[in-house]
């Protein structure tokens, strides 16, 4: 059983000068979405330009333009959004989420017929994509679906064992400036789309430094 699922439980955050929004969804794994700046997304583009290094032969799907970013400057930006999420972790887990490393970033540029099988990540106990550009042929590809399944250029997540809860995975359409931050062993992938256009998202990996805080991240 699969569900498109824009809902979710949204809580907010306090941050410096705005009041961050997220989702976390009812399902069993922690699955985590929040919005992410106009501002940030802007910083993370400019660091996306300065991409050279091909990361494509370390990574699972059929996207030939993968490039390694400075994982550094990538945190940097993106430090107010694992907040959040340690945030949500406490809610879901009861329990305190101290540090988080991130261990590899690249940026994915994805055209046309590419797309990623599912999928774990492994070497790292939290998965991430964060999606910066969504052409808008693609946008109209979706409007225009009419078959079955998740549709075209969709993020899936499956769960083999959904523990008592009314599905074993959830569906979206991404939008720009959304993160998904989720467990390393929950199997996603992503659907290819037809139209002539790149759209372009980060994907990034990250270790709890305290092994005590892997409760409830299995997902079987």
């Amino acid at each position: 059983m699969k569900e498109t699922y824009e809902g979710g439980e949204q809580k907010l955050i306090s941050a410096t000068d705005w009041t961050m929004e997220y989702n976390i969804y009812h399902w069993g794994p922690l699955l985590f979405k929040v919005k992410v700046r106009p501002s940030d997304i802007e910083s993370l583009k400019k660091l996306t330009d300065k991409a050279t290094e091909n990361w494509s032969e370390n990574l699972a799907g059929i996207i030939k333009d993968e490039r390694s970013i400075d994982k550094k400057e990538y945190t940097k930006i993106i430090k107010p959004y694992l907040k959040a999420y340690q945030q949500a972790y406490k809610t879901w887990y009861s329990l305190d989420l101290t540090d988080i490393e991130t261990t590899a970033a690249w940026v994915n540029f994805m055209k046309k017929g590419e797309s990623n099988p599912p999928h774990i990540h492994h070497n790292c106990h939290l998965s991430s994509v964060l999606f910066l550009d969504i052409p808008e042929p693609i946008k109209e590809e979706q409007k225009n679906w009419k078959g079955t399944g998740e549709g075209p250029a969709s993020l899936s997540f499956f769960m083999a064992n959904p523990q008592n809860f009314h599905t074993n995975s959830f569906a979206f359409r991404p939008k720009v400036g959304e993160f998904f931050i989720f467990p390393w062993n929950l199997t996603h992938s992503v659907a290819s789309f037809h139209s002539d256009v790149t759209r372009v998202s980060i994907a990034a990996n990250f270790l709890l430094k305290d092994n005590n805080m892997m409760q409830g991240l299995e997902t079987k």
